[in-house]
């Protein structure tokens, strides 16, 4: 059986993928969103989800401790790590204290927030290019919807780490909203992209660009710099 799903939330995914095993459906591969499974003796196995250092790829060490354990490396994607081991041998948990919870979500945010901004370059040279292509302005908001929802999973990361802190008394302050910056600029760049349908001067347009690509980068900056822990 072969499923699409995009998942940027790992501990969605990972409760997914058990919900799947505990039915019957044990996860064989995963491509690009599509996720492959094979039947099973429903709750036959645990999943967890790791975030390694090497892209594509795990250390022999890493191998060797997990073989060690009974954990079966199912994929490794990009830094994303699929494991999962025999429900009957006891349960499966990757990080059992705060402060090894708190580097590994560390991690996956930092990693997020590279990803978010590598979108926004991405974004804004699409941006420029309908200056004088508009039939690229879907591909615009595509790339701006991708932009948010790694964003998001960042800001979301971000409160697990805070929670995680404050459980070792530590007081964290932070931001649940993105710099009004960003949206602003996202408003504006939709703004700038729509008078293209106009007959609006060069001047105009290319201003309304400048502004916004000048108010998106501010703003992933201010969002990110109010966000961190």
């Amino acid at each position: 059986m072969k499923t699409f799903r995009l998942y940027w939330d790992k501990d969605k995914e990972i409760k997914w993928l058990n919900e799947m095993a505990e039915q019957g459906y044990a996860m064989t591969h995963f491509f690009a969103g599509l996720y492959t499974f094979e039947k099973c003796t429903p709750g036959e196995y645990t999943y967890q989800i790791d975030f390694g250092d090497k892209f594509s790829g795990v250390s022999h060490n890493y191998r060797e401790f997990m073989k060690e354990n009974n954990i079966e490396i199912v994929q490794t994607w990009g830094l994303w790590i699929i494991l999962r081991k025999k429900s009957a041998d006891g349960p499966f948990l990757l990080y059992t204290d705060i402060d090894s919870s708190i580097e590994h979500y560390t991690k996956i945010r930092n990693k997020l927030k590279i990803a978010a901004i590598l979108e926004l370059f991405c974004f804004i040279m699409e941006c420029i290019v309908t200056l004088y292509n508009p039939y690229m302005f879907p591909l615009v908001l595509l790339i701006g919807y991708l932009m948010l929802v790694i964003m998001n999973a960042a800001f979301k990361t971000n409160r697990i780490i805070a929670d995680l802190k404050e459980q070792k008394g530590e007081k964290v302050a932070v931001s649940k909203n993105p710099s009004p910056a960003l949206i602003a600029g996202l408003l504006l760049n939709a703004v700038s992209c729509g008078l293209m349908a106009f007959d609006t001067p060069e001047p105009i347009k290319i201003t309304f660009h400048i502004v916004a690509i000048l108010l998106m980068i501010y703003g992933i900056i201010d969002t990110f710099s109010k966000n961190k822990v």
